[in-house]
């Protein structure tokens, strides 16, 4: 059997604001912060920093299959447009989402 993840691809509802998406972004993926007049930054982490995933360009991700539920959960409640479907990952990919078998 060949291993198998999640992708991912969803859409912030246009009802949301430029204010709510961008807080949705930073909840989300997290964002690099600047402080003492950009002599400090630091890397502020998102909801997404504490699954492995794959992000291949904006609004969409691929997962292991486990973390789905927890990040379908969390775009919900922003009443994103969401769409998934069950893909073969590569060698590579099993790697980079930490899913490589010794």
């Amino acid at each position: 059997m060949k291993p198998t993840g999640r992708l991912i691809v969803f859409k912030l509802a246009r009802t949301n604001d430029r204010v709510a998406m961008n807080r949705f972004c930073r909840r989300f993926y997290g964002y690099l912060d600047h402080s003492h007049n950009h002599k400090y930054r630091y890397q502020r982490k998102g909801f997404l920093d504490d699954f492995p995933h794959l992000k291949l360009q904006s609004g969409v991700i691929v997962v292991g299959k486990q973390n789905t539920r927890a990040i379908l959960s969390f775009l919900k409640e922003y009443n994103s447009e969401i769409f998934m479907r069950d893909i073969i990952l590569t060698k590579r990919d099993l790697k980079l989402l930490g899913m490589e078998s010794p």
